[in-house]
């Protein structure tokens, strides 16, 4: 009878704390409803566009969801990569903005995206129109970006954290080796390193060689940049870098980094002077994504005559995948459709993913063959990464496109298994015995050693993979497959290096994409522009999630982000997804910290 009430008791509570999260949840969604009812923004005459942003996807809307349980829920969608850089650039001619006030001590924006909004930001300020940037610390993107600025300024007590690039990469063969786990690893290609944190304690030789080489290259980017934006050479700004002199107070107004040192209340009379306000008339500034929402649209195509941009960003996943992810389902399903639609004259594929599944990366490749059969051009044109798998869904494209700091290459392929044998055994006391129908019935096992006839197995098939990895790019890029070989190798380079190499056409971003693309279909200067996949409004997700059976994911990634921040996220991200995977992956061994 005891017991009886235990259960009892315990569904109870069980289902007491359901309907609390249920409830929560109604509350917050109840919320969303009513803030999504309100008249949408307006621009006041004499209006400052605020910039502070944190994340930034490619496509808006394209990332998960925060959670009702971690702290509330917004029903305004994140704004993309794209849909930033046309705000500034409508702001730029928009007589009721006459300036852009950059607020921003930090961000977890990648490089090459980082770099197109600060281009963005340098381009308003050829109108006349002002740029002020202020923030009491500047963590070393959001410097990159305020850098743009004519005027930059740090709060007192501030520093700039101006220290070049870097890469710093963890290595877990020694814990795994103290908890009884050896990781039975598979790779082609030297410069193949993504496999090395699970098999060495240090970076090897290749490793080091191509990472000390690429982030040379965006550094050398990131210099010339700077340069430009103060005034000052590329060669002092490396020294200023070294000696790490952003930290040093005064030394870094001295040095030219930043204009002065000021206290919010002198930024707020220096905004007051620039729009022509007295220092007792209120500001009027809008947030960029509520200007956005005023003044624009999204580019959703349409018409006769479409150049159709597919947006490719996050790891390369079996099945339909999440937000802010390339599930295989669904790109193939949305290459299909532009086959199928008339109006659909090219395709431009924007990848910003360092790959992931080999067998998914070989489906959209095929979706990508199958649409240039049907006579549509496909151009790609690449973000922060293009990748292994990557590079792989961008191989076949009639033209490929490039960012100078884009992260390319890394043509190879690798496989991992656990072997907790010793972990069981040895560690926990737990044995295996096997009975088998055949000789390899229990093959591939996680708790005994691999025999030579299954690591002969996964060799070839690396190997094989490997092989075909190498045939898609020297028939996409005309290149003998020899010669494919000798610079892939699993090598990672910029996108300055991968032009000269011949894996890239040419350096320009999505907008010549998209004139090459249409130029290549013979459109005349009347086409429209529409950006896919479509994402559905937040609350609609979060409605959908919530009856479905994708809920419990969904709020565990929302929690996850929040706790960790975007940054610490991604390398989160990046650990789950190589743990999880399974299969051949053709993946980026690392993520560039900036």
């Amino acid at each position: 009878m005891s017991n009886f009430f235990k259960i009892l008791f315990g569904s109870c509570l069980g289902t007491l704390l359901a309907l609390g999260a249920l409830f929560f949840i109604g509350i917050s969604t109840i919320a969303g409803l009513a803030a999504s009812t309100e008249e949408k923004p307006r621009v006041s005459a004499n209006s400052i566009l605020e910039i502070d942003l944190v994340s930034v996807p490619e496509l808006s809307g394209n990332q998960p969801l925060d959670s009702p349980l971690a702290g509330g829920f917004d029903t305004d969608e994140v704004l993309g990569l794209h849909d930033l850089i046309r705000a500034i650039e409508n702001a730029k001619d928009d007589d009721d903005i006459k300036g852009i006030y950059l607020n921003n001590s930090f961000n977890a924006i990648p490089f090459t995206s980082l770099r197109l909004l600060r281009e963005a930001v340098a381009d308003f300020r050829t109108s006349g129109k002002f740029v002020l940037s202020y923030a009491p610390y500047y963590e070393q993107k959001a410097y990159y970006l305020a850098s743009a600025g004519d005027e930059v300024f740090m709060g007192p007590l501030g520093a700039v954290d101006f220290r070049g690039l870097g890469a710093e990469i963890p290595f877990f063969k020694g814990a795994l080796d103290k908890v009884g786990v050896k990781m039975e690893v598979f790779w082609a290609g030297d410069y193949k390193s993504a496999t090395e944190p699970f098999r060495r304690t240090s970076m090897s030789d290749a490793s080091r060689e191509q990472t000390k080489e690429y982030l040379e290259d965006l550094f050398g980017v990131m210099l010339d940049d700077l340069s430009a934006g103060r005034n000052i050479p590329a060669g002092e700004l490396r020294e200023m870098a070294g000696a790490l002199t952003g930290w040093k107070g005064q030394a870094a107004v001295d040095a030219g980094l930043v204009d002065g040192i000021k206290r919010r209340t002198e930024i707020d009379r220096r905004l007051h002077e620039l729009v022509g306000f007295d220092p007792d008339e209120k500001l009027n500034t809008i947030e960029v994504d509520d200007y956005f929402a005023a003044r624009m649209k999204k580019l959703k195509g349409g018409g006769d005559s479409e150049v159709a941009v597919l947006i490719a960003e996050g790891t390369i996943v079996d099945g339909k995948g999440d937000l802010g992810s390339i599930g295989d389902h669904k790109y193939v399903k949305e290459l299909e459709k532009f086959i199928d639609d008339d109006d659909v004259k090219a395709v431009v594929l924007r990848v910003n993913s360092g790959g992931g599944s080999a067998s998914s990366s070989e489906n959209i490749w095929y979706a990508v063959e199958q649409l240039k059969e049907a006579g549509k051009p496909v151009v790609v044109s690449m973000g922060d990464y293009a990748a292994s798998g990557g590079y792989y869904i961008a191989a076949g494209a009639d033209s490929i496109f490039a960012e100078p700091s884009t992260i390319t290459g890394s043509i190879g392929v690798f496989m991992m298994f656990p072997n907790m044998k010793e972990l069981m055994n040895d560690k926990l006391g737990i044995t295996f015995d096997t009975v088998n129908t055949a000789r390899n019935a229990t093959a591939f096992s996680t708790f005994r050693d691999m025999g030579p006839e299954e690591r002969e197995i996964l060799k070839a098939r690396t190997e094989n993979i490997y092989d075909i990895f190498l045939s898609r790019v020297a028939e996409g890029r005309d290149i003998p497959v020899e010669r494919v070989r000798e610079i892939a190798g699993g090598r990672v380079y910029s996108g300055m290096r991968a032009e000269e190499l011949g894996l890239v056409d040419r350096l320009a971003g999505l907008e010549e994409a998209i004139e090459s693309a249409a130029n290549m279909a013979n459109l005349d200067n009347d086409y429209s522009i529409g950006h896919y996949p479509k994402i559905k409004p937040p609350l609609e997700q979060l409605l959908e999630e919530l009856f479905g059976q994708e809920f419990t994911p969904a709020v565990t990634e929302g929690v996850v982000k929040q706790q960790l921040g975007p940054e610490n996220y991604e390398y989160y991200r990046m650990m789950r997804d190589l743990t999880n995977a399974e299969g051949a992956q053709a993946r980026l061994p690392l993520m560039l910290r900036f």
